[in-house]
């Protein structure tokens, strides 16, 4: 694969109104991971690859997983 990427996610935050605090406090992470995705540095890639199974499966991101309960309290 010597495709390259440029993350749309910025335009996309904008377009909400978003900071990038409020994406990293809403998904768990760093402000600098919502960074780097920004300016396609780190994980660009696995988004491509998660589209890309998506479209295999014709399915949505959250098709690809399920949350593992741990015990039955």
């Amino acid at each position: 694969m010597g495709e390259n990427y440029v993350s749309r996610i910025a335009q996309l935050r904008e377009e909400k109104g978003l900071t990038q605090r409020q994406i990293a406090e809403t998904l768990g992470v760093d402000v600098s991971t919502v960074r780097n995705w920004e300016k396609s540095r780190e994980g660009v890639k696995m988004f491509v690859r998660v589209a890309r199974l998506c479209e295999l499966f014709d399915c949505q991101p959250v098709d690809l997983f399920e949350e593992e309960r741990i015990g039955d309290d």
